[in-house]
C-alpha cells in the first residue's frame, strides 16, 4: 500500500509547485517532493522494526522472511515509487498537459484506496501471523506505545506536508511576480528617431480617407478615415504605457480575457463572414473554412500551450566551477509590437500575432490593409472590449502609416506583404534598429510526378491555385508536370476547372470569387496579356471585379505568369522531362515559401520535396498547412524570413532574459583576484579536464588539489 501513497504524494507535492516549475525553479521542487516521500518511507521502517507483529504479519509468518532484506527492498520500493511520481508529474506539467498530471496523482491515490479497503482490516490490529488469523490479536487502540507512535508520525507528516506545501505555493507566487516585473518603462526613446516618411501614397487613400468598393459588384463602400501620421507616435506612446500594466496582470489573467475575446469572435462568425463577404468579395463557406474556423484554432492552441511555452527554463551550471549558483531563463515581452497585415486574409493573419503577441504581454500596434480597413477595425473593437485600454491601437492607413508607426519606435514589426513592400519595411527597420519579423510573398510549386494519382492531384492543384481567387502568398503558380503523363493530367485539370461556378452566384452556390481590389484585377490581366501559351478557361463569370478563371500551359520562361507573382486565379502549367528537371525548375525561383510534389511513392515524394528551398513541404496536398497553429509558416529567399505560427514564434515575440542567482557561499570566486599559481594550475586541469584526452582522472585529481590551495590562496 504504501508504494503508491509515496507515488500520490510525490506527485501531489509537485503538483503544488506547478507555478515554481514554469518560473524555472523545477529542480527545488522535485527535492522537496523527494524529501517528503523519503521522510515517509523512513518512518515506515520505523514501524517496520518496532512493532514486526503488525507490518505484514496477517500475511507472512515471522520465521518466513527476514527483515535484513524486507527492510531495504521495502524502503527503496516506496521511495522509487515517490521519485516516479514526483518526476512524471513535472514531466507533464513542463510539458502543458496539466490535466493528465492531476489524472496522475489521482491514480496514485486511487491504488492507496483500492490496497487499503482491501487490507484495512489488518491494519488495526497488533499481532503475530498465528493471533491474527486465530482472531485473538489485539485492536492497535489498545496497544498505547503504538497509539502514540502512531500520533506522533501522523502529526509528523501533517505539520510537514502542510508546511512544505505552504512554502512551495507561496515561492511560487513570489517567483512569478518576479518574473513579471519588467524594466522601468522610459520616457525618451534610446534611438534617434526620424519624422521623415518616404513611403508612397496607395490609390485607395483619396481625400483623408480610404475608398473602396464591394468586389462582387464593383459599388462604393463607405470610407473609413485615415490615422493621422502625426498622430501616430502618440499612440505608440499610449501603447507603450498600457504594455507595462498589461504584462504586469499575470499570463492567467491574460488568457482568461483572450478565452472571451474567442468566445465573442465564434459568436459574431457569420457576422464576420458576412464583412469579408462584403469587403473583399470572398464566399462565406470559404471564409469559414480558410479564416474563422482556423482562427479559432489559433485562440484554442496559444490559450492552452502558453504556461509552457512562455515559462522559465533553468540553466545548467557546472557545480565544480559554478558552485552556489541557480540560474533561469525568462521569456520577456518585446514591448511594443508593431502588426501590419495584407488584405487577402484580413482576418486570420492579423490573429496569428495579436494572439501570441498579447498572450506574451505585449501591447500592439495594428495596421490592416487599406484595402480590408473595416474587417481590421472591427477584429480592434473585440480586442479592445476585454483588454486594457491602448494595449491594442488601430491604425488605418496605407504604406505611409506603416512607415510612420516604425519610425516613432516600435519594438518588433511583424509584416505579411508583398515583397516590395517587405523592402520598404526592412529599410525603415534597419535605420531604427527595430527587430524584423518578414512574411512575404511567393511563386509555390507544385511537382507532379508520372506515378501521381491524377484524378485526385488535379483536384487537389485546382483547389490551391484557384482558392480565395489564387490570391494566396501559397498557391500554387508554377505547376510543373512531367511529360510522360502531361497530357492526361491537362485533362484532369480542364475536368475540374469546368466544375468551379464563379459568381456572383447565391450563398452555397459560388466556389470562385472575386479579386479584392482593382489594382490586383489590374495586375491579373497585364500578366496574362503578356504572357504567351495555350489557354484553358474555366466557366466565365460577370461584372464586379471577377476574372474568368484559366489555365496557362507553357508560358515562356521569362513571361511574367513564369516569373512574377500573379495573385490571382490564374495557373501556369510547365512541361518538365523528369524529376531531376522538375526540382532544377522549382528551385530557379527568387522565392522559397512552400512547395509540393504529388506522387503515389512517398518516399521519393519527401526526398524531393527536401530538396526544394521552401519553409513548407507538402506531399500530396498543399497550402492548407498555414491553418495548422502548431506548424511553423514561413519562407526562405525573397519570401523573407518571419515564421508565424507554432512555438518557433516565441523567439521573436518575446526576448530571452537571463537571471542568476549567487547564494554568495564562496568568499572569492575561482577567476577573481589574485591569480596565484594554483589558480593557473586549476585552468590547466581543467582544460585537460574539457579536452578529450586520455588522463581525465588524474586531472580531476589534480584540479581538486589547485581547487584546495586555490580556497587557501583566497583567504
Amino acid at each position: 500500500m504504501d508504494p503508491p501513497t509515496a507515488y500520490a504524494l510525490g506527485s501531489l507535492f509537485t503538483l503544488l509547485g506547478k507555478d515554481l516549475i514554469r518560473a524555472g525553479r523545477g529542480r527545488l521542487v522535485f527535492w522537496v517532493a523527494v524529501a517528503f516521500t523519503t521522510y515517509f518511507a523512513l518512518t515506515v521502517q520505523y514501524f517496520l522494526f518496532r512493532y514486526t507483529a503488525w507490518m505484514y504479519a496477517y500475511l507472512f509468518h515471522e520465521e518466513a522472511f527476514s527483515l535484513a532484506w524486507v527492510s531495504p527492498v521495502f524502503f527503496f520500493a516506496v521511495a522509487i515509487a515517490g521519485v516516479l511520481g514526483a518526476y512524471l508529474t513535472q514531466h507533464l506539467v513542463a510539458t502543458g498537459r496539466s490535466l493528465l498530471a492531476v489524472g496522475n496523482a489521482l491514480l496514485g491515490f486511487a491504488a492507496w484506496g483500492i490496497l487499503w479497503y482491501a487490507t484495512w482490516d489488518a491494519y488495526f490490529e497488533v499481532g503475530s501471523f498465528a493471533a491474527y488469523h486465530a482472531g485473538t490479536a489485539p485492536a492497535s487502540y489498545e496497544v498505547p506505545d503504538f497509539q502514540a507512535a502512531n500520533a506522533i508520525v501522523g502529526g509528523s507528516y501533517a505539520l510537514l506536508g502542510v508546511g512544505l506545501g505552504a512554502y512551495l505555493l507561496g515561492a511560487g507566487r513570489r517567483a512569478r511576480r518576479l518574473a513579471a516585473v519588467q524594466p522601468d518603462p522610459s520616457e525618451e526613446d534610446w534611438r534617434a528617431l526620424s519624422p521623415t516618411i518616404v513611403a508612397p501614397a496607395s490609390a485607395a487613400v483619396v481625400d483623408g480617407a480610404i475608398r473602396g468598393v464591394r468586389p462582387r459588384d464593383g459599388t462604393p463602400l463607405p470610407p473609413v478615415p485615415i490615422t493621422p501620421l502625426d498622430e501616430i507616435p502618440s499612440l505608440v506612446h499610449r501603447a507603450r504605457g498600457a504594455q507595462a500594466a498589461w504584462a504586469r496582470l499575470g499570463l492567467d489573467e491574460r488568457r482568461a480575457r483572450l478565452q472571451g475575446i474567442e468566445r465573442r469572435l465564434l459568436a459574431e462568425a457569420e457576422g464576420f463572414a458576412a464583412l469579408l463577404e462584403e469587403e473583399i468579395g470572398r464566399p462565406r463557406a470559404e471564409s469559414y473554412l480558410v479564416e474563422i474556423v482556423p482562427s479559432a484554432d489559433v485562440f484554442a492552441y496559444w490559450l492552452a500551450r502558453a504556461p509552457v511555452l512562455f515559462a522559465a527554463r533553468p540553466v545548467a551550471i557546472p557545480r565544480l566551477v559554478f558552485s552556489g549558483k541557480r540560474g533561469v531563463v525568462e521569456r520577456l515581452p518585446r514591448g511594443v509590437v508593431g502588426v501590419i497585415m495584407p488584405w487577402n486574409f484580413p482576418l486570420a493573419l492579423p490573429l496569428r500575432t495579436i494572439v501570441p503577441a498579447l498572450l506574451a504581454g505585449n501591447a500592439v500596434v495594428f495596421k490592416p490593409s487599406e484595402w480590408a480597413p473595416r474587417t481590421g477595425a472591427r477584429l480592434a473593437e473585440l480586442f479592445a472590449e476585454a483588454i486594457p485600454e491602448g494595449a491594442l491601437q488601430l491604425v488605418q492607413g496605407d504604406g505611409r502609416a506603416g512607415e510612420a508607426m516604425i519610425r516613432a519606435g516600435l519594438d518588433l514589426v511583424v509584416f505579411t506583404g508583398s515583397r516590395r513592400g517587405g523592402e520598404a519595411v526592412a529599410r525603415a527597420c534597419g535605420e531604427t534598429l527595430t527587430p524584423l519579423s518578414l512574411e512575404l510573398g511567393a511563386k509555390d510549386a507544385a511537382i507532379v510526378l508520372a506515378d501521381a494519382d491524377l484524378e485526385r492531384t488535379a483536384a487537389g492543384i485546382v483547389w490551391a491555385a484557384f482558392g480565395n481567387a489564387g490570391q494566396n502568398c501559397a498557391a500554387i503558380e508554377r505547376c510543373l508536370v512531367v511529360r510522360d503523363v502531361r497530357d492526361a493530367f491537362l485533362r484532369a485539370l480542364e475536368r475540374e476547372l469546368a466544375r468551379l461556378r464563379p459568381g456572383p452566384a447565391a450563398e452555397g452556390e459560388e466556389d470562385l470569387g472575386p479579386l479584392a481590389n482593382p489594382m490586383q484585377k489590374q495586375v491579373v490581366e497585364s500578366q496574362l496579356a503578356a504572357s504567351a501559351g495555350e489557354r484553358i478557361f474555366g466557366p466565365p463569370c460577370r461584372g464586379g471585379l471577377y476574372v474568368q478563371p484559366a489555365i496557362v500551359v507553357d508560358p515562356p520562361e521569362d513571361s511574367p505568369l513564369a516569373t512574377e507573382e500573379t495573385f490571382g486565379p490564374v495557373l501556369p502549367v510547365f512541361t518538365v522531362r523528369d524529376e531531376e528537371e522538375a526540382v532544377a525548375c522549382a528551385n530557379r525561383s527568387p522565392y522559397g515559401l512552400t512547395v509540393s510534389v504529388w506522387s503515389r511513392d512517398l518516399a521519393r515524394a519527401e526526398r524531393i520535396g527536401r530538396r526544394i528551398h521552401a519553409g513548407v513541404v507538402t506531399v500530396n496536398n498543399h497550402a492548407f498547412t498555414g491553418g495548422l497553429a502548431d506548424a511553423p509558416w514561413g519562407g526562405v529567399r525573397g519570401s523573407g524570413f518571419g515564421v508565424t505560427n507554432s512555438p518557433e514564434v516565441v523567439q521573436a515575440l518575446t526576448r530571452p532574459r537571463f537571471v542568476l542567482v549567487d547564494r554568495g557561499s564562496v568568499a572569492r570566486e575561482l577567476w577573481w583576484y589574485p591569480y596565484g599559481r594554483s589558480t593557473l594550475g586549476l585552468a590547466r586541469a581543467l582544460t585537460r579536464l574539457r579536452s578529450g584526452t586520455s588522463g581525465k582522472a588524474s586531472a580531476a585529481v589534480e584540479a581538486l588539489r589547485h581547487l584546495g590551495r586555490r580556497r587557501k590562496e583566497a583567504r
